[in-house]
């Protein structure tokens, strides 16, 4: 793991564990993964836009201009509202996904659910990740919840994580076993 993405997932998971206590305290943990999940899945569907939004070009009082009209528009609610602009003061928009993967994580554990990146080449159909959540709820005993990330550099097959586990089924892993074992 590159220093990058050590600072990337320190920053997530000291954001995410605020966020996470913060809705606790405020006894609205529910409502708050709610949010977190419509804004990640808004966020991902709009990569692009959200991108040039958090370039360091972008100046501090556009990304807040557009945060509110982010939140208005997704009728986030005053602790997520506070949260984004506090995100913003803190030049930490660019980690949001990373916090908000985080956060869901937590909330989802807190309510008895594990969580889960189902990491793809291609987009899967609702149906197709609803049967593997259900096939791996039943595998493991526990409800599974995955979220869909699409990585067209896998080329084909998918990566899971769920938990601390890591299941690599890509295209890219296979090869370079048969590369290995190739060269003996």
């Amino acid at each position: 793991m590159s220093a990058v993405e050590t600072k990337r997932d320190e920053i997530a998971k000291r954001y995410g564990g605020v966020l996470f206590t913060l809705s606790q305290e405020s006894q609205s943990l529910k409502a708050i993964l709610k949010e977190a999940t419509l804004l990640h899945q808004y966020l991902q569907e709009a990569s692009f836009l959200w991108a040039r939004l958090v370039s360091p070009v972008a100046s501090l009082h556009i990304q807040q201009k557009v945060v509110e009209s982010l939140t208005s528009s997704l009728k986030l609610g005053s602790l997520m509202r506070r949260f984004l602009m506090i995100l913003c003061q803190n030049h930490r928009l660019q980690n949001l996904m990373s916090i908000l993967d985080d956060f869901i994580l937590r909330a989802q554990g807190a309510e008895g659910v594990i969580g889960g990146v189902l990491e793809t080449a291609m987009t899967l159909s609702k149906k197709e990740i609803e049967d593997l959540q259900n096939s791996l709820t039943v595998q493991l005993g526990k409800e599974v919840s995955l979220r869909q990330d699409v990585k067209e550099s896998l080329i084909a097959g998918v990566i899971l994580h769920i938990g601390s586990q890591m299941i690599d089924a890509s295209l890219g892993t296979q090869l370079s076993k048969l590369r290995q074992a190739m060269k003996g």
